[in-house]
């Protein structure tokens, strides 16, 4: 949000563009427009655009532009939920893709909304009250809130806060106290870097950065930078570009660097920034008196005051939202126009030749690049009709091993049955639902299958299991990626006796680590269920023991409460650790090269599974034709300090040779 107009006034002038009705709110009906004018081929599937919709109007929305095949699909969000009573509420605010879910902060609406990254299917929202930004590192997401309701009088105002959230269960497990109006918000170097603001304290705004290590989550210094902070964005050098508004007055805009490692401002460009990203070495910017740059960051030079060369710029009344496509440097530029009606969205090449323009929702503002296969728009079928799903049918089996996210997910509550829970399980990660269930510590398992066989074909991988890994880090020496890794061992089955049950042999996956030295092929372990609910111990046939610690942000007990057994063992193939500790305190999760669920992104080949992989139990190819059951459990024992246990999640699985 980066305007303050009447809401009266707005809410006035916006009912006379509506053309549809959802209870007493205006919107716009969803619909689609063929882009006209060239774009240059990516292997981005699309970008969503976050329209922030005047402040007290309720016109927040959501557009999609696919990138395949030069579409433009408005008002995503109310197609796809016409079940939602106020769509997606009041000024939309920020924007961004995790893993396989999309993150829209709505700032008056108090609310984080997640949905689904390749449909925009709602999936649920956080609380958080005058929330700002938003930024992930881990198992989690950080939000700026003002903690309090939105007003220019700054006198009643209390200090801002951080949120952390449990991108699992959408819980805010923890606050951090910042200054006054927080904005800005992003990970770099183990740390948090937030921009105060002060901005209802006018004229007394912020003028520091709060610095918060994720280890502890507690602020440990102030940076002074500038007046009225905005932005914060990192760059690949140890550097921080900061912008700072100025008091809109005296003071003019400026544009800061902050070295991270001596946590000191190295440099300041007398630029009045209005937003930012980067793209390489290039951090594009926008701003007043007609600012399109960019700006080198290696040596903080402004290469150009105006990346647009064929005169566009001069049809952009208010410049306000700025992407970079990674792939083919596609330059995106929104135009607020007045604020009250419609804006446009202008994509230039890399040169600042316009290609197209087309129309957005009221103020576009926040734009998130999609890489995964999106889901069909509405009305559109997703696969082929009166066919085999290509999805997970059912699953037969959920038993995990203790862990943090046991009973959490799927929720356990009082009484529940292991039938009950299986049920839940299937209810999660069936059909194309994408919800999230854990396997818990090494061991923990899930049964599943389809309604068909899923072939073996040669010369190409045949499925894929789904999970919430990412990579966030890449070593630039040797190329391994780190980020969410925690992966799980598959194993397959075919229906050989035809009886539809997963009582034939089972063949495991043989991924990349499997031949492994490190590897234990005969590993088995035991939990013990904890008299106290609290740290469940264990005991391997290796002569170890230990425990699974109860982790401090889930205090619900970890040994699976639906299970009478007091013991739980498994066996199978242990992999090595694949956490590294890092000299700032926080870990590498080094993802594996290939062969195992929740261990790559999964948008990434890596991801795949060719059924050719599966071997016998002396490690024979098992030359199966196909598979209709599929097994995973998880497959490292480690234990990562506060961020508990490595534990395989899963949210489905797809038959590869069924989607378009």
């Amino acid at each position: 949000m980066k305007h303050y107009i009447s809401a009266k006034l707005l809410f006035l002038a916006t009912t006379l563009l509506a053309v549809a009705c959802r209870s007493d709110v205006m919107l716009y009906p969803g619909e689609e427009e063929d882009i006209k004018g060239t774009t240059t081929s990516t292997t981005l599937t699309g970008l969503w655009l976050l329209n922030e919709g005047n402040m007290g109007s309720n016109k927040c929305s959501l557009d999609f532009l696919d990138l395949q095949t030069n579409t433009y699909h408005r008002n995503i969000y109310g197609a796809r939920n016409p079940n939602v009573a106020k769509d997606l509420g009041d000024v939309g605010n920020d924007l961004k893709i995790y893993g396989n879910r999309l993150w829209a902060v709505v700032n008056c609406s108090n609310k984080v909304e997640v949905m689904r990254a390749n449909s925009a299917e709602r999936i649920g929202q956080v609380d958080i009250p005058n929330c700002r930004f938003i930024t992930f590192h881990g198992r989690y997401a950080y939000v700026t809130s003002y903690a309090g309701p939105v007003s220019l009088d700054g006198s009643h105002a209390q200090r801002g806060y951080v949120a952390r959230i449990d991108t699992a269960t959408l819980q805010v497990v923890d606050t951090c106290l910042v200054g006054y109006q927080p904005d800005g918000i992003t990970v770099a170097d183990g740390r948090l870097w937030v921009a105060n603001s002060g901005g209802y304290q006018t004229p007394a705004y912020e003028t520091e950065l709060s610095i918060i290590p994720l280890e502890t989550f507690s602020e440990v210094k102030r940076l002074r930078v500038g007046l009225n902070l905005a932005q914060v964005v990192p760059d690949g050098h140890g550097q921080l570009w900061v912008t700072s508004r100025g008091n809109h007055g005296s003071v003019n805009g400026k544009l800061y660097c902050v070295d991270m490692r001596s946590e000191q401002v190295t440099d300041s460009l007398s630029l009045a920034v209005s937003t930012l990203t980067l793209a390489g070495d290039s951090l594009y910017v926008l701003g007043s008196d007609g600012l399109f740059g960019i700006i080198d960051v290696r040596n903080h030079r402004l290469l150009t005051r105006s990346f647009i060369t064929d005169g566009t710029e001069r049809q952009i009344e208010i410049p306000y939202g700025l992407a970079v496509n990674p792939d083919t440097r596609e330059i995106y530029v929104t135009d607020a126009r007045n604020y009250v009606s419609p804006g446009r969205l202008y994509c230039f090449t890399p040169k600042g030749e316009k290609q197209w323009d087309v129309r957005t929702g009221d103020i576009p503002a926040h734009i998130a690049f999609l890489r995964d296969k999106p889901a069909t728009m509405p009305n559109e079928p997703d696969i082929k009709p009166d066919g085999p799903d290509p999805y997970i049918n059912k699953v037969w089996e959920y038993c995990p091993a203790p862990g943090q996210f046991v009973g959490i997910l799927p929720q356990y509550q009082a009484g529940d049955s292991p039938e009950d829970m299986r049920q839940k399980a299937e209810e999660a990660i069936k059909g194309d639902a994408l919800g999230t269930i854990t396997l818990g510590a090494w061991g923990g398992y899930v049964t599943f299958g389809f309604d068909h066989r899923v072939e073996n074909r040669t010369g190409c991988t045949d499925f894929k299991v789904l999970g919430n890994a990412f990579i966030d880090k890449t070593d630039d020496s040797s190329g391994r990626k780190a980020g969410s890794a925690e992966p799980g061992i598959i194993q397959v089955s075919h229906d050989d006796n035809g009886n539809g049950l997963p009582d034939d042999p089972w063949y495991e996956i043989q991924g990349s680590d499997h031949l492994l030295p490190t590897t234990l092929p005969h590993y088995a372990i035991t939990y013990t269920r904890p008299a106290d609910g609290g740290d469940t111990p264990w005991k391997d046939n290796q002569g170890q023991t230990g425990f699974v610690i109860q982790s401090p942000f889930h205090t619900q007990p970890h040994y699976p409460q639906w299970v009478d057994d007091e013991q739980l063992t498994f066996s199978g193939t242990r992999l090595a650790s694949n956490v590294e500790p890092l000299s700032n305190g926080t870990f590498a999760f080094w993802a594996l090269p290939w062969g195992y669920a929740d261990n790559q992104p999964n948008h990434a080949p890596e991801c795949e599974i060719d059924i050719e992989w599966a071997v016998t139990s002396d490690g024979q190819p098992a030359r199966l034709p196909g598979i209709h059951f599929v097994r995973v459990y998880t497959g490292v024992y480690q234990q990562n300090a506060m961020t508990g246990e490595s534990s395989t999640e899963i949210c489905g699985a797809v038959d590869l040779h069924l989607l378009k």
